[in-house]
């Protein structure tokens, strides 16, 4: 039985309610009355969007890593089309998302910082707004940041399911919320429940959801210990525990009872961290390889340093990911719903190990954060196309609207993917932007900017105190770990140097 939003509670009810800890699904809310396109005669193909959280195209045998954390990712490329050039516009899921699903970079939308949301005009240009008359929508997303944005989509989704639908233990309250109000929830619930940063809206509140989950981590994780030696897969500061089969499995019954045609939007939270493979994949990778070593960079924390054993877990996590994947293709393959569906295989942004960095939390834009999958089977295709054309995460939008016969709105930063045997645009500009530490109202005063063209990538720190005002360029060809700054001997910098203070200069005093 699908899990349903509480309707009819207000935000001060939710506050009340939010010390109780019954954090359980409590109503069934009654099926949308749209009229389903019928199962019989489908014409349009099928959409699944299936997002990796924090998956770096770096650490895929699929595009050539050292070791093979991909093979079932790996053979079910061969009969789809493997863009090897493919960035994120952002390197943390706000933005990444929020750009994903409107087409637009993280200054057109406006959605900077981590809790932020879409900007009101950009909120209404989003895939499902576009394809919810022709389609079938629903979503799906256990990253919380991600499933924010999804609320704000909620009148053009019929079937929204919440975050917690899969969890082994640990549930939110707020995705029982009217849509309107559950953005508000959110906040409330991260802001004064969740340990994500050291100051917490409420010691009370917040020491009491520690306990409970606590209790009920321990009572949870008590049958399966010996799966997860490292404790289960959980929702990073949520207190929310799930196991990969679980969710595989949940995932499964959901594409399973919709209606056709229709477009799925599945945001998985694996690999992100914390990295617990389960017993079968811990330690499958213990083999001392590691890749050429980094220094810090100025603004990296010297204490970090290059991280072997961390990247060896999420390179654990991977394939163990990747195993439970298989079960989704083998599902889509016996089902027949491959032959009818666009199947689209991607990321929100990468995860770095280096440069004293570990994870996404930084303002460093280095290709493990950018570089992201993206594999994409359409309906009976039968061999494998690469394509090296660079492109971008807000290339998704307008691919999928031209997929469904939609017009795509004018201007569109992003262009339809080079699908097949047709050439993209090798010298087009690509752009990645972060700046979570601006207001999401105000012009941009700390941000890093990177520009891509072909194969040379320059960056931008900007309004950094220890590191101000300073460019960096790679020639990604030559040079693709980024070992090599440059910068200003290269003659391509000088041009590209142009083109990106000239964009800076654009975005900066934009505000939402």
């Amino acid at each position: 039985m699908e899990k349903k939003r509480l309707t009819g509670i207000n935000r001060r009810d939710f506050l009340k309610l939010a010390g109780g800890f019954s954090l359980v699904p409590l109503v069934e809310k009654p099926e949308s009355g749209k009229k389903w396109l019928s199962q019989s005669g489908q014409s349009l193909p099928n959409i699944i969007i299936l997002v990796l959280d924090a998956l770096s195209a770096r650490h895929l045998s699929l595009y050539g890593y050292h070791r093979k954390t991909s093979p079932n990712i790996d053979r079910f490329a061969e009969k789809a089309a493997v863009f090897h050039n493919h960035h994120s516009a952002a390197n943390f899921t706000t933005p990444s998302t929020a750009s994903l699903l409107t087409g637009k970079y993280p200054w057109g939308h406006h959605a900077y910082t981590l809790r932020s949301t879409i900007s009101g005009s950009s909120a209404q240009s989003n895939i499902f707004h576009y394809l919810h008359e022709k389609y079938h929508t629903a979503a799906f997303s256990q990253n919380l940041y991600a499933d924010k944005l999804l609320f704000q989509f909620e009148q053009y989704l019929d079937r929204h399911l919440p975050a917690d639908s899969f969890n082994f233990s640990g549930r939110t309250i707020y995705t029982r919320l009217p849509g309107n109000e559950a953005v508000a929830g959110f906040r409330a619930y991260d802001q004064f429940m969740l340990n994500r940063t050291p100051e917490r809206g409420s010691l009370f509140l917040s020491l009491l959801h520690d306990f409970n989950y606590l209790l009920r981590y321990r009572l949870a994780f008590r049958d399966l210990g010996e799966m997860y030696p490292l404790g289960m897969p959980s929702v990073d500061g949520c207190y929310a525990n799930f196991t990969l089969e679980e969710v595989m499995d949940g995932v499964i019954s959901l594409l399973d009872g919709l209606p056709t045609p229709f477009i799925a939007y599945l945001h998985l939270l694996p690999p992100h961290s914390p990295y617990r493979p389960s017993t079968g994949f811990r330690k499958v990778f213990n083999d001392g390889w590691e890749p050429p070593p980094t220094t810090v960079h100025p603004l990296g924390d010297v204490t970090q340093g290059d991280s072997p054993k961390k990247r060896q877990l999420y390179d654990e996590f991977i394939a163990n990911l990747d195993n439970e994947i298989s079960r989704l293709l083998e599902y889509l393959q016996s089902t027949g719903l491959l032959e009818k569906s666009y199947f689209i295989l991607t990321s929100d942004h990468g995860e770095l190990f280096e440069r004293g960095e570990l994870g996404h939390s930084t303002p460093l834009l280095f290709e493990p954060l950018l570089h992201i999958p993206l594999v994409i089977a359409s309906p009976g295709q039968k061999r494998r196309i690469d394509i090296r054309t660079p492109t971008s995460s807000i290339d998704l939008f307008p691919t999928l609207l031209a997929i469904a016969g939609v017009e795509v709105p004018t201007p569109t930063a992003g262009q339809v993917l080079p699908l097949g045997n047709r050439e993209g645009d090798h010298s087009r500009d690509i752009w990645a932007l972060e700046a979570k530490n601006n207001s999401t109202f105000g012009p941009l005063k700390q941000a890093t900017l990177a520009l891509y063209r072909g194969n040379s990538k320059l960056v931008y720190y900007h309004g950094y105190k220890n590191y101000k005002d300073q460019f960096e360029f790679y020639d990604l060809d030559i040079d693709p770990d980024e070992l090599e700054n440059r910068y200003p001997a290269d003659p391509a910098a000088a041009e590209m140097q142009a083109k990106l203070e000239a964009q800076l200069n654009k975005i900066r005093h934009q505000v939402r």
